[in-house]
């Protein structure tokens, strides 16, 4: 009975393609479950905050051009919008002086 024998390169080489094998089936198994079940997943998930988000600006809306409509105080109406705005991180938290002009009338 012969032994077999295996010298250090081909054994480095063996445990490198090992190793090669071994990482190549967890990217693959990574990719395909990001693919098929992570990706959709976080698709309908913002799907959702967008529709959510498109109703709600849409609502905003709504109500501003009632109020518009209406004929609510342009103040009011000023100060919602800024409001609104600062919520948003749209501007700052300098809020302007009663004597500023925001329309440069």
């Amino acid at each position: 009975m012969e032994t077999l024998q295996i010298d250090i390169a081909t054994l480095g080489w063996l445990l490198f393609a090992a190793a090669g094998a071994s990482s190549l089936l967890t990217l693959t198994l990574m990719g395909l479950i990001g693919h098929f079940y992570l990706g959709p997943k976080i698709e309908r998930k913002v799907d959702r905050r967008l529709e959510e988000g498109a109703n709600q600006l849409e609502e905003r809306l709504r109500k501003r051009i009632v109020d518009l409509l209406t004929g609510r105080s342009r103040e009011v109406i000023r100060n919602s919008a800024r409001d609104l705005a600062r919520g948003m991180g749209l501007i700052g938290n300098r809020r302007p002086d009663d004597n500023d002009d925001l329309d440069g009338q």
